[in-house]
């Protein structure tokens, strides 16, 4: 079993390397983790202590070594060990996050499941917008999969109200075209609804690599739809029903 040094060297590594992440990842299932149970419990069931995310979400913190877990504990809970595949079997369905106290990572359930299936997270690279112009339009070159895989994983996410395929360019290169999928979505779930929209598209890319690049963004219902997909006069493949 990989040693609790070992795992934070490549920890450390990981950050903002993306495969030296996926390494980590792979080593995190067999190493021990640690995590919080309460001080005193009458419940029958057994319960890991979970807190509230800034985004509003509950999130259930672990640990890469006791010390880390030990310190967020202080006198309020008691530490309880797993191998990092047994932590992420029993909390299935979970949005788990490790060392939240040094900023560390949000594994989501779509996530947790695909690292426990194929030992590998889907790569999630966040670029900014330059601004640029750039035209829109509706999407005449799609993988035959993609809404079908998409529309599947949205009826899961309740945070997300609406969304969009639309096709863009550069102004100056209009060559160069990419698919862009639209996410109307509570600002603090965006990030999960996401990365559950990259993870259910991961394997049908590996299995059939597009044609065309495939980005993602949100937006916020409350604000409405953004100009530039109010424009392309597109309708949205997917609509909750209220």
């Amino acid at each position: 079993m990989i040693s609790e040094s070992e795992l934070e060297e490549r920890l450390e590594r990981a950050r903002g390397n993306p495969e030296a992440e996926q390494e980590f990842f792979q080593y995190l299932l067999e190493a021990t983790v640690y995590a919080h149970v309460p001080i005193s419990d009458d419940c029958a069931k057994f319960r890991l202590i979970q807190f509230k995310h800034p985004d509003g979400f509950d999130t259930l913190p672990f640990f890469t070594s006791e010390s880390k877990a030990a310190v967020a504990a202080g006198k309020s809970a008691r530490i309880v060990t797993f191998t990092g595949r047994e932590l992420l079997e029993i909390t299935r369905g979970a949005i788990l996050m490790l060392n939240p106290n040094d900023g560390g990572a949000v594994l989501y359930p779509e996530e947790i499941e695909s690292l426990l299936a194929t030992g590998t997270i889907v790569q999630v690279r966040k670029d900014p917008w330059s601004g640029g112009p750039s035209w829109f339009g509706s999407a005449e070159r799609q993988p035959s999969w993609l809404v079908p895989v998409l529309t599947r994983t949205l009826a899961q996410q309740s945070s997300v109200t609406s969304a969009y395929l639309i096709q863009t360019a550069p102004e100056e290169s209009p060559e160069v075209v990419s698919l862009l999928i639209v996410l109307g979505v509570e600002p603090g779930q965006a990030e999960g609804a996401a990365r559950a929209c990259l993870t259910s598209m991961q394997p049908e890319i590996q299995r059939s690599p597009p044609e065309l690049a495939i980005d993602l963004t949100v937006f916020d219902p409350a604000q409405g739809v953004p100009d530039f997909v109010a424009g392309c006069g597109v309708e949205p493949f997917f609509r909750r029903k209220s």
